[in-house]
This record gives structure tokens, sequence and C-alpha cells, in this order.
């Protein structure tokens, strides 16, 4: 009797239930340039929200889902005058690791990324 009950509080919780927000150092590049903001991540239910930086005095907001252990966030920032903007697609693979790849719009312009939470 106590193994079934066991396995059945097991089966009803989820393996990892974490919640992505905190701070989150980005490393990564794109086209062999250097993407390393620091973000902060809030998250309510299924949304995120927040901002980026790549420097102290210019944030971002951001916006974005988690679905499991799939996270998604953007925002857009200024580059000699056009606004780009950067989508980061990845996985959790540990409560203080996702790993994932970067889209700049409106370039084409890909590469990876891994955020560890501070």
């Amino acid at each position: 009797m106590k193994t079934l009950a066991f396995l059945v509080l097991f089966a009803a919780s989820p393996l990892w239930a974490g919640d992505i927000s905190g701070v989150w150092k980005v490393d990564g590049a794109v086209d062999q340039n250097p993407v390393t903001p620091t973000c902060t991540l809030k998250q309510s239910a299924e949304k995120v929200s927040g901002s980026c930086r790549f420097d102290p005095d210019h944030a971002s907001d951001l916006s974005g889902t988690v679905n499991g252990k799939d996270v998604t966030w953007k925002f857009t920032v200024e580059y000699q005058g056009t606004d780009y903007t950067l989508t980061f697609t990845g996985k959790l693979d540990s409560e203080t690791s996702i790993k994932g790849t970067i889209a700049v719009d409106p370039s084409d312009a890909n590469g990876d990324f891994t955020a560890k939470k501070q």
C-alpha cells in the first residue's frame, strides 16, 4: 500500500515545476558577434516579462512565454539607427541554465546562447 501511495504522489507531481524569475546572464553570439545581455525575467503563469541590459544605462523591455521547459523571450534594441528584435528560444536544462538559439530580425542573422541564473 505504501508503494502505491508513493507512485500516485510521484506521478501527480511534475519533475521540475520551477519559476524562471530572476536575473540571467546571457552568453551568446550571432555571426561571430558577442551577445551578452543581463536579463531580468519575471514569470507569471506562462507569461514572461522583464528587461535586458547590454550596459547599466540602457534597458529594453522584454516579453515572452514559458511552456514546460521551453522558454522564449524577445526585446528590441537600436544599433546604428536601426531597430533589431532579438528573439531567444531555449530549453531549461536545469533550474539555473537555459540553452538555445538567437534570431535577429530584420537581418536573418542567428546564433546560439547559454543563460545562467545569477
